[in-house]
């Protein structure tokens, strides 16, 4: 059998296997439907509130406001990175502040920016770019300051211009860290987006998640979990194929199409 179906029959075998023990549990346990509900009520939800809209709506405001908030924060911490790996004096800088931006707990941030910008998509959008900002920084500091030296020598006999020096050097071989960095961005800014909805927001699915906790509508509450989980992982997957195209010559990639 190919080792990629094995996977996947495994993979579907588990998930009956987990959803067999959370019936059994409750099956067993005599649980009541509104601490635990069963798989199939949860399911039957889930569909319901694709049928009427609802994930469909409060789905794209979440979403809207992820791509957006990643795409300025990736796109920040990817420059700042830039000039800091190019740049001792620049590191050194910007780099108190951003350590301080970094350790201080971005939920504690929400209460301040909900004074300063309200409730709604500044506040939100504020919290998921300081979120992707920092993986995308620091690995694209790495990235470029792993570039062997004897590369760069090599560019320098060959009397490179700046522009080909970083086309031709600088971005491909930083690419596999700077996209690793953006895979963490994205995981980071989908938490920051729930977290800011669930805090400060009055649309999206984290909002769904406060407005079923207030209703003790455990239905509701699972359904909107499941909505979120699947989200990341579509967004996070979007990266991965991504970081296929443009790295399908990286020695990680090839080992990755031999094995499967």
């Amino acid at each position: 059998m190919n080792k990629r179906v094995l996977i996947t029959v495994l993979s579907i075998l588990f998930l009956f296997l987990f959803l067999g023990i959370w019936k059994g549990y409750i099956v067993l346990n005599d649980v009541p439907p509104f601490i635990l509900p069963p798989p199939e009520a949860v399911g039957q939800r889930f569909v319901d509130l694709i049928a009427d809209g609802t994930f469909i709506r409060e789905g794209w405001v979440t979403l809207y406001t992820i791509i957006l908030g990643f795409s300025i924060g990736s796109a920040l911490g990817f420059l700042a990175g830039y000039f800091s790996a190019r740049s001792r004096t620049f590191e050194e800088i910007i780099s108190p502040y951003v350590m301080v931006i970094q350790a201080t707990p971005k939920v504690s941030l929400i209460p301040l920016f909900v004074i300063w910008f309200g409730l709604g998509m500044p506040s939100k959008l504020l919290l998921i770019v300081l979120s992707a900002f920092f993986p995308v920084m620091v690995n694209t500091i790495l990235g470029l300051r792993s570039i062997p030296e004897d590369y760069s020598n090599l560019m320098t006999v060959l009397k490179a211009s700046e522009g080909q020096r970083v086309l031709k050097l600088e971005l491909p071989m930083a690419t596999p860290l700077i996209m690793a960095g953006l895979k963490i961005a994205m995981v980071q800014s989908v938490i920051g987006a729930i977290v800011s909805e669930w805090m400060a927001g009055d649309r999206g699915l984290g909002y769904l998640l406060v407005y079923g906790s207030s209703l003790y509508d455990a239905n509701l509450l699972m359904a909107s979990i499941l909505a979120t989980t699947f989200l990341g992982l579509v967004l996070y997957w979007s990266i991965e194929l991504v970081e296929k195209k443009l790295l399908f010559w990286h020695e990680s990639k090839l080992a990755f199409t031999e094995g499967t």
